[in-house]
């Protein structure tokens, strides 16, 4: 798994799941749910299971295009994500998917209630390299197909078909009410506080903690806990990475 991905991989682990609930009935359904749209579609389709730590694989015509070797053709991973697509991706495609998914999140835990995650669809493109090692446009959906009783969310289905439209941008949609919101940065407005902002800037600068702290006029300590909230807040687990995302999402 790309080391980026661990942090983002980490808010899903960490949910309070509800350990009482039976879902071997969900989980059936939604695994039908999953081999239909990679069949239906000529998809690839990684369904993550967050409480289980692990992601359940259907593979179609694209895996062909995309020189998915059958070794890696595998119906269960020990992880959330999907290796032979991200070890294919283009790697500035990687931190924005990272962005738009930070986003997505916020926006359905903000705009809806859990049992209607179902109804919400991120849809973004990324570069893939295929059989032949040129990059393709791939079409990437994520579905959140179940959540808990607690209101965690289970199993979200992420699909992977060849891209055909001219128009690339991200977007949310409820399909429900067939509401389409379009990714802009005013999704990523207020992720972090102004203060936060403050102190990225000047690491991103190239500015070290005792430097900060002298700018700003606030305690070593005071520094570090900023730095420890942005970490978390962008899903990161370094501060450089931290900077690289702050871009994408148009922060700095």
């Amino acid at each position: 798994m790309d080391k980026n991905f661990e942090p983002i991989e980490q808010l899903y682990l960490s949910q309070a799941f509800d350990t009482e609930s039976d879902e071997e009935q969900m989980l059936t359904e939604c695994k039908m749910i999953a081999r239909t749209y990679a069949l239906a579609e000529n998809a690839v389709v990684s369904m993550g299971d967050n409480r289980r730590n692990c992601s359940y694989c259907y593979f179609s015509g694209v895996a062909d295009v995309l020189g998915i070797s059958p070794e890696e053709r595998v119906s269960q991973l020990p992880s959330l994500y999907e290796n032979f697509i991200f070890d294919r991706c283009h790697p500035d495609d990687l931190s924005r998917r990272h962005a738009e998914e930070i986003a997505f999140l916020r926006y359905i835990a903000g705009n809806s209630t859990p049992q209607h995650y179902r109804d919400y669809v991120l849809c973004n493109y990324l570069r893939v390299k295929d059989a032949c090692g040129e990059y393709r446009w791939v079409k990437h959906r994520m579905i959140p197909l179940a959540t808990d009783k607690n209101g965690c969310l289970l199993l979200c289905a992420c699909i992977y078909t060849l891209a055909t439209d001219e128009d690339r941008k991200a977007k949310f949609t409820n399909t429900r009410t067939g509401e389409v919101r379009i990714l802009t940065n005013k999704d990523y407005e207020n992720i972090l506080s102004k203060r936060e902002m403050e102190v990225l800037r000047l690491i991103d600068q190239g500015l070290l903690s005792k430097e900060i702290s002298d700018n700003l006029c606030i305690s070593i300590n005071t520094v570090n806990r900023h730095r420890q909230n942005i970490l978390q807040k962008l899903k990161v687990d370094r501060a450089i990475e931290a900077c690289k995302l702050a871009h994408v999402m148009g922060l700095l």
